[in-house]
């Protein structure tokens, strides 16, 4: 009899899977191959938080999300290092991997997860106590890890590229370590953070996992032809707020260089 709870929905080193693992990952990516998605790339960092709540599943012989006094999910798998901005878990038990592969699938949340286009990466924890198998898939949208110089670099690279669009002139780039300590405090504030710059014309505070997708307001300053400088500040502020890949980026923007 298979038996499984409802899916739970919310990016190292690497190691490959084995045995019943690699099994059912690879049932997994012929479910995903099947229907035309990425295949799930085997990630470490969410076997390791797969197997942290399987030792309690195991424990309790019980399926549950969380535990009294047991993290969130995306506090569970944020706790290994990972970078990402969506996770998802599927548990179940079952006497055989083709019998918990079969169930999850017929099951309409636990399937949605498998098949769910947003997830790129997944670590599958496999306990066997008396006659069952205990399993549990942390699913995740895996992030680069970008350095907080590397992150600045591709925004820069995102904002001139709407520049060029608009037939305008590259921006001249400064780092700027007041903006940098202003990005790494808990809730910056633009009105303050002008008030401390003279000269500046427009101030874009924000947060983003990824880099390229810059804020209309950022847009929109980069179509000014007008703004001729920019110095940015980019802290590296990974949380269960924003995601576990985010970045708080401050930009002041100067008419003159």
């Amino acid at each position: 009899m298979m038996f499984f709870l409802a899916a739970s929905g919310f990016v190292s080193g690497q190691t490959s899977p084995s045995g019943k693992q690699l099994q059912l990952l690879n049932l997994l990516n012929h479910e995903r191959e099947t229907h035309g998605l990425v295949k799930f790339q085997w990630d470490d960092h969410l076997v390791q938080s797969a197997a942290a709540h399987n030792r309690l599943v195991t424990e309790r012989q019980e399926l549950a999300h969380q535990f009294p006094g047991e993290s969130p999910l995306g506090e569970r798998v944020g706790a290994t290092g990972l970078r990402f901005n969506s996770v998802g878990e599927n548990l179940a038990y079952a006497p055989t991997v083709e019998e918990v592969h079969t169930g999850l699938m017929n099951s309409p949340p636990h399937r949605a997860n498998v098949l769910d286009p947003k997830y790129n990466a997944v670590g599958i924890s496999i306990v066997k106590k008396e006659d069952e198998l205990y399993v549990v898939q942390n699913f995740a949208r895996v992030l680069p890890e970008y350095s907080e110089d590397q992150f600045r670099d591709a925004v820069v690279a995102a904002f001139n590229q709407e520049r060029r669009a608009a037939r305008i002139e590259n921006i001249d780039v400064r780092s700027d370590p007041r903006l940098h300590e202003a990005a790494c405090q808990k809730n910056p504030n633009p009105n303050v953070i002008a008030r401390s710059i003279p000269g500046v014309t427009d101030l874009v505070v924000f947060t983003s996992s990824m880099p390229e997708k810059l804020p209309a307001q950022m847009k929109k300053v980069a179509a000014d032809r007008t703004v001729k400088r920019m110095n940015i500040g980019v802290c590296f502020r990974p949380g269960k707020e924003h995601g576990y890949g985010s970045f708080s980026v401050v930009a002041a923007f100067f008419p003159v260089t």
